[in-house]
């Protein structure tokens, strides 16, 4: 019953839901032999963009459009880095020299499959010059080549039978990982340029996960002996059992994110410092997606998953 629910979500495109009833037993027995690429909801978040040189308002806009797309599949399902050195030899008057320089290439690892809203491109003016906002939200999936498909959702309860895509201010962030293979993971939470995180009171290495399992995470002990997730042959880990809470900035909708870092091999969280008010772990945004990049180049098979969370002030009435 539990593995049925965790393929409705990924299914839900492809079937309508009375034909999926049909097929269930089918696909849970082929589950084990088969590799699904799940289309997910992407969200670039509102962003803004300055108007780009030498094009027309026609050409900007459907720029920014593809800019706005780009981010948003960069939101979920991050960057591919792919570093080498190049060797070339001159000729100085019969003297060989050799230079070497560093080429460096990013890809986007997701594929674009439609767009599901568009706010903008709308044109204003800022100190004199032409900026766009914009907002793009679609619908995409992980690019097929990827050699690792991980798995997480924010989840409603202990369980993990619903997935979710946004939460309101005070909710608590509950989410569902598994990975195909044997390997570690750290969490973090992302949100205003501050990363946390999101392991209970220390920094030690990444935690090692069973190729395969389901974990549920965020979740006191009490409320998983209560769930009887041990039952559902669910996974815990107790580095990532304690109440994590959103809020929403100022009383407005904000775009957050979750991220898993993951590696077949352990690794060391990056260099964080400890908030005395907050009592937790953070850096800053930028440091943490130069950590992430420095592991790819020298990590075999390190990435990150990330999972957009949309978060809405508390209803008024």
């Amino acid at each position: 019953m539990y593995l049925a629910g965790l393929l409705v979500p990924m299914l839900r495109s492809f079937f309508h839901t009375s034909i999926f009833c049909g097929f269930s037993l089918l696909v849970l027995l082929l589950w084990p032999n088969r590799t699904v690429v799940a289309q997910r909801t992407v969200d670039s978040g509102v962003l803004e963009i300055a108007f780009p040189d030498g094009r027309t308002l026609a050409e900007a806009e459907q720029w920014v459009l593809q800019q706005a797309r780009i981010e948003a599949l960069k939101n979920t399902f991050g960057m591919r880095i792919q570093s080498e050195t190049v060797q070339a030899q001159a000729d100085f008057n019969g003297q060989v020299e050799d230079a070497f320089s560093e080429l460096t290439v990013e890809q986007v690892k997701g594929e674009w499959m439609e767009d599901k809203s568009i706010d903008g491109p709308h044109k204003f003016c800022r100190d004199g010059e032409f900026w766009f906002r914009v907002q793009v939200v679609g619908k995409a999936r992980r690019n097929k080549e990827e050699e690792l498909d991980l798995e997480m959702a924010l989840v409603r309860d202990v369980q993990g039978r619903e997935e979710l895509e946004t939460l309101s201010d005070g909710d608590r962030v509950r989410l569902r990982f598994k990975s195909p293979v044997d390997g570690h993971v750290m969490f973090f939470f992302i949100e205003d340029g501050v990363v946390y995180d999101l392991t209970l009171g220390n920094t030690d290495m990444a935690t090692s996960v069973d190729g395969r399992q389901v974990y549920s995470l965020f979740s006191t002990e009490s409320e998983w002996l209560a769930s009887n997730a041990e039952v559902l042959s669910l996974g815990r880990i107790p580095r990532y059992s304690f109440d994590f809470y959103v809020s929403s900035k100022e009383g407005k909708e904000s775009l957050a994110m979750v991220v898993a870092a993951f590696a077949r091999s352990p690794f060391a969280p990056p260099s964080l410092e400890f908030d005395e008010s907050d009592r937790v772990w953070t850096m800053g945004e930028e440091d943490f997606e130069r950590w992430v990049k420095q592991n790819m180049n020298r990590i075999e098979l390190f990435q990150v998953e990330r999972q957009a969370v949309r978060i809405r002030p508390k209803q008024r009435y």
